[in-house]
Formats: C-alpha cells, structure tokens, sequence
C-alpha cells in the first residue's frame, strides 16, 4: 500500500525541515555567510543548526525553523519557539557572546510565540528572527554583518548556473 503525503506526520516533519535547511542554506550563501555546519554544544546538552562566518569575518550561530504545511509553521507554534529561545538562553548563561539568529519561514502572528521573542531580543539570549527571504530582515543582516564581499556572477566565481541552449529551428 502506498502512503499519501501527510499520512505520517513524522516523516513529513522531517522532509520539511530538510527542505526547509537548504533553502536557509542557500539564503545565507547568497548574503555571503560562510557555513561551517552544525555544532554541538556538549556542556549544555544543545546545538546549532550552523555556525557561519558572516562577511565581516565574525562568527554567528543560526537556528533553522521552517515548514511550508500546517495552521501554524515556523516560528507559530510556542513549542518550536521555546526550543529555539532556550538555547540562546542556555549559550549566553555559559557566557558565550556569539551572536545567535534564528532563520524561519514565518514570524509568529502576535500572541504567546511573539511575546517570548520579544523577551528574548531584550535579554540578548536572541540577536534576531530572520524570515526567510523577507527584504528587511536581509538588509538587516548586510548592515549588521557586512555585504557579500565574493563574485556573486562573472567569472571569478566558482560556481555557474547552467543555462539552457536556444535552439533555433
């Protein structure tokens, strides 16, 4: 028997959030950011989803929340949010000063979520919720941590998109 999509919530859960990491990826590729990839921060029992090296040279944490299904994706569901929070909580009690965004899909929508985030902003435990490709949070980003400083195009850059060839009749 075959399984329609959303029979297994888990698995779907699991595609999304793949989907989800590669488009964060590629957002902060684009922004200049240099990915290092997942750390685990074993003395406090959590991790990030990457620590980057922002085009100014200094290092920042990244939490990827997103999903594209579901009445509340993102940054919506107050559980989601807590985990998120705590380990920018938990990294600033140890004392570490790194900034730590996290990069979602969709902002909460006032409410319990929005609130948290808002606490969280005050007490420094988060640098900032970035939505995905929202052109205010992208700006923000470039002001705070410089401008892609790497050949976006041309041919210093590593890597050319394949384009199709015209083919004339």
């Amino acid at each position: 028997m075959l399984r329609e999509a959303g029979d297994d919530f888990q698995a779907d859960a699991v595609r999304q959030d793949t989907a989800f990491e590669l488009q964060a990826k590629a957002y902060l590729d684009a922004l200049g950011f240099e990915l290092h990839g997942r750390q685990k921060f074993a003395d406090i029992g959590c991790e990030v989803d990457d620590v980057a090296e922002a085009p100014n040279g200094e290092l920042v944490y990244f939490e990827y929340k997103g999903s594209f299904q579901g009445t509340r994706p993102g940054m919506r569901r107050t559980d989601t949010v807590k985990k998120a929070l705590l380990t920018g909580f938990l990294l600033r009690f140890t004392g570490d000063e790194t900034p730590y965004y996290v990069l979602t899909s969709h902002r909460p929508e006032g409410g319990a979520a929005q609130r948290m985030i808002e606490v969280a902003l005050e007490a420094k435990a988060l640098s900032g919720l970035v939505e995905l490709n929202h052109p205010p949070d992208s700006q923000a980003l470039k002001e705070r941590f410089g401008w892609p400083m790497r050949p976006r195009m041309g041919p210093e850059r590593t890597w050319q998109p394949a384009l199709p060839m015209a083919r004339h009749g």
